[in-house]
């Protein structure tokens, strides 16, 4: 693995592992899709200025562009849209948790294209999945008052997962991720961005903003989660998607909950239990099986206008 890809992964762990506390505080103050567009529409337009100004805009292929488009949608309309709403719900610890399903679903879905895994990335499938599940095990399943929503708040995590790695698998199968970061985190941050404002204007919950009291705090972990976690994490997720097999990506599913749970403990004072260490060597072996392993020689793909 080239060392700025490597570099780039592990700042992608540690940045998207503390997204969800980030999210999670906000929730105390704003909307969760109010947090969603928000943070999405200013790192996309950054990124479009950025895409221009630096001349990274080149003409895309229509089917290229639908592609970018229709996955932006699906990635930050249900990805970042759904893992807010459960927020409200379920601790941020469960949402990371939840969301490490993603590594094998990609697995199934380039197994379903055609493209069969190695025995090692199947093992380390399993091995991130049972370190997941021990994790799972120590965590709260509901906010407290909010059991009887318990399983709405899995709905939305169901949805988030599974819209976020179709469109991961579509980016890659269909080879369109051949143009600079800036332009293709611009097209998926904007095309999202925007439908979850119009969404939640509908709702009414932009109506209901009072930047008045809204503390400093508040706005500096939006201008965080903004340019950190979304402008920074969604540009090297990007670049990562372009140079290395989708599952090696993914691998930050099974690390983010532990940074997740940390974070937790430290920030919120959330305790950590002694299982979390066992855990955490099955996550981490997982990545090891994973990034070690030898990509394929060829990738199914079609062909676009």
């Amino acid at each position: 693995m080239p060392l700025a890809a490597l570099i780039s992964l592990g700042l992608l762990y540690l940045i998207w592992g503390s997204t969800f506390l980030s999210v999670r505080i906000l929730l105390s103050y704003l909307p969760p899709l109010v947090i969603t567009f928000g943070r999405n529409i200013v790192a996309g337009s950054l990124l479009f200025i950025w895409s221009i100004v630096g001349k990274h805009w080149v003409p895309m292929k229509k089917g290229h562009f639908k592609t970018h488009f229709f996955c932006g949608l699906l990635m930050i309309s249900l990805g970042n849209g759904c893992m807010a709403l459960a927020g409200s719900i379920v601790p941020s610890g469960f949402s990371s948790v939840f969301m490490a399903l993603g590594p094998l679903l990609l697995v199934l879905f380039f197994w379903m294209a055609g493209r069969k895994p190695s025995l090692r990335k199947l093992i380390g499938t399993c091995m991130g999945l049972l370190g997941i599940a021990l994790m799972m095990s120590q965590k709260s399943l509901a906010i407290a008052g909010k059991e009887t929503e318990f399983f709405i708040g899995v709905g939305f995590l169901m949805l988030a997962v599974i819209g976020w790695n179709i469109a991961v698998f579509q980016i890659q199968f269909r080879q369109a991720n051949q143009y600079h970061f800036t332009q293709v985190c611009a097209i998926q941050m904007l095309s999202g961005g925007v439908l979850v404002f119009l969404i939640s204007f509908l709702k009414g919950d932009v109506q209901q903003i009072h930047f008045a009291e809204i503390p400093m705090k508040a706005f500096g972990v939006f201008i965080y989660l903004a340019l950190i976690g979304s402008m920074l994490g969604y540009s090297l997720f990007g670049y990562l998607s372009k140079v290395l097999d989708a599952t090696l990506v993914a691998t930050y599913t099974y690390v983010n909950p532990v940074i997740a749970l940390i974070l937790g403990n430290l920030i919120l004072d959330e305790p950590l239990h002694g299982i979390l260490l066992f855990a955490s060597f099955f996550i981490l072996l997982a990545v090891v099986l994973i990034t070690t392993d030898k990509p394929e020689p060829t990738i199914l793909h079609e062909t676009i206008p």
